[in-house]
């Protein structure tokens, strides 16, 4: 029989590398695989379900799986996970200090649904009692997916001129939630400020506290494929598995180091401290806390109308 020929599309991740170098092949897949940068891949696969396989945001998927016409099926293995607490920035001159004063502030993101945004609102929700409907929100554009605002919240977006990084410097905004340091931050005036200026502190001890190391992106199969060819799934998620533990193994490996990071070994050595040997899960049963909440913020955000269940997300998949 002929290997069933797909094209899948991933960020430039080491855990996907060995599926790209052919060093491990999904049994009966020939795999070509298309390095993209992952708001592109979400784009066009919601838009146009342009690759047959394809890393997908958790916040888009989430508001899929609450339609009826879900034009895929998950499988829970994970290529992005992050924590947040870094993406939180306010101006100096707004009269916050503390992550309570953000309520009724103008905080800009870069899109709602976005799932580094569903994670930091949710979080902020949880433990700061941060109310998302007394924020007035001003995003740079519309969400990938036509998500509805919760009710009694409201939004608008930057016209072409404005960007997040000048309103935040001015004035213009409170506050934003951004997962990449903004220049206004960078250039080191002080005017602007991180919420968390210890961050990986506080990320760990959320992590100790919760168990949760969110997930930002999970591995989507188009369903007329899936449906053809239910046993693809299976190959997929077993080639990412045996991805994910290669890479590692070469991280674990310090005769030569997999990354250019001058203190890599410490870095594994207090990685396995904090979150043990399998500090990159795949697989529902080791990741059911950190979907239960991802899940309940989605419905909290207005991404689902409801809130899902675990087994919504991976209703056909595969992976305990």
């Amino acid at each position: 029989m002929e290997p069933l020929s797909l094209t899948g599309a991933f960020g430039d991740y080491d855990r996907i590398r060995a599926l790209d170098n052919s060093s491990i092949h999904p049994a009966g897949i020939d795999l070509r695989i298309l390095r993209l940068p992952p708001s592109d891949i979400f784009f066009r696969m919601c838009q146009y379900q342009e690759f047959d396989v394809s890393e997908m945001s958790m916040g888009a998927y989430c508001y899929l799986c609450g339609k009826k016409d879900n034009p895929f099926v998950a499988m829970p293995a994970f290529p992005s996970r992050a924590f947040r607490h870094s993406m939180v920035y306010y101006h100096a001159g707004s009269g916050i200090s503390r992550p309570e004063d953000l309520n009724g502030k103008r905080i800009a993101i870069r899109e709602w649904g976005m799932t580094a945004v569903v994670w930091i609102v949710g979080i902020l929700a949880d433990r700061y009692g941060f109310d998302l409907s007394s924020v007035d929100w001003v995003a740079v554009k519309k969400p990938r997916v036509p998500i509805e605002m919760p009710a009694g919240t409201r939004i608008r977006y930057m016209s072409g001129g404005q960007n997040l990084s000048d309103m935040l410097a001015a004035g213009d905004v409170d506050a934003a939630l951004i997962h990449q340091a903004p220049d206004c931050f960078a250039d080191g005036t002080g005017q602007v400020r991180r919420m968390f200026p210890d961050y990986k502190a506080a990320e760990i001890d959320y992590y100790r506290e919760t168990g949760i190391h969110p997930i930002m992106h999970c591995v989507v199969l188009r369903k007329d494929i899936y449906r053809k060819n239910p046993w693809a799934l299976r190959s997929m998620y077993d080639a990412l598995l045996k991805a994910r533990q290669q890479t590692i193994k070469a991280l674990s490996d310090s005769k030569a180091l997999a990354a250019m990071l001058p203190l890599l070994p410490s870095y594994v050595e207090e990685t396995r401290q904090i979150f043990g040997d399998d500090f990159w899960p795949y697989g529902l049963e080791p990741n059911r806390r950190t979907l239960e909440t991802l899940v309940r913020y989605a419905f909290e955000q207005g991404l689902t109308a409801k809130e899902l269940s675990v087994g919504d997300l991976f209703a056909e998949s595969v992976g305990g």
